[in-house]
């Protein structure tokens, strides 16, 4: 990414910013409700779909790179389906990472049970609908993730498999989340939207709140 400016309706979201993003790297984006966090992510989703949107800047993308977007909507899961055909859509098991794994096997990576891969879907908790939504997102090939607030709503055993699944993945991410505990966990840095367009990156949040409260003059717990 080179010089990117970005505009939302009248106001300056993005303001010449640059960054590369390599393989393997998981990089948390901070800051204040409307600072720009999701127009980066849907910036870079564009130009990975060949319909990139921007005031001014580049995005370079290698070939052949595919993106996957993580949302909490679930009305795309057919809530009449089993758990099985939720799981496994195309038979009796997903092709992981090139290699073949049985719908049961999948289904117990994900803390279901065998006795429930029958049940419909609409009969599961919200928790164990999310958790389809999450095997839906490791099972598509991708290199790079686009997470927006992915742990709102979750269970602890969803969060569990999301941090699990999150440091099993071996592409690049993207995350916007205000749970500290997943950052610590799987994020290599932070970048930090201060809300005029600046976007600066740090270590880890305990350095991008220290800078926060530091501008703010809020001296900061």
């Amino acid at each position: 990414i080179r010089n990117l400016r970005k505009s939302y309706k009248t106001r300056l979201v993005i303001r010449d910013f640059s960054m590369e993003l390599s393989r393997g790297e998981v990089v948390a984006l901070l800051g204040p409700n409307g600072c720009g966090k999701s127009t980066l992510m849907q910036t870079l989703a564009s130009a990975v779909d060949g319909a990139f949107t921007a005031d001014a800047g580049e995005v370079k993308v290698a070939d052949g790179v595919q993106v996957a977007t993580f949302t909490q909507d679930r009305s795309g899961i057919d809530r009449r389906a089993t758990l099985r055909r939720a799981l496994a859509p195309e038979g009796d098991g997903v092709l992981f990472r090139g290699r073949p794994v049985h719908v049961v096997s999948w289904a117990k990576r994900f803390l279901f049970r065998t006795d429930q891969l029958e049940t419909p879907v609409e009969q599961l908790s919200g928790g164990e609908q999310a958790r389809i939504l999450i095997a839906e997102l490791m099972r598509r090939p991708a290199d790079i993730l686009l997470l927006d607030e992915p742990t709102n709503d979750l269970d602890i055993a969803s969060l569990d498999v999301l941090e699990e699944s999150l440091l099993d993945f071996d592409g690049a991410v993207l995350l916007v989340t205000h749970d500290r505990y997943l950052l610590d966990r799987v994020c290599d840095s932070v970048l930090g939207f201060t809300g005029d367009g600046t976007i600066r990156r740090y270590g880890d949040y305990a350095q991008w709140l220290r800078e926060r409260d530091k501008s703010s003059g809020e001296g900061g717990n």
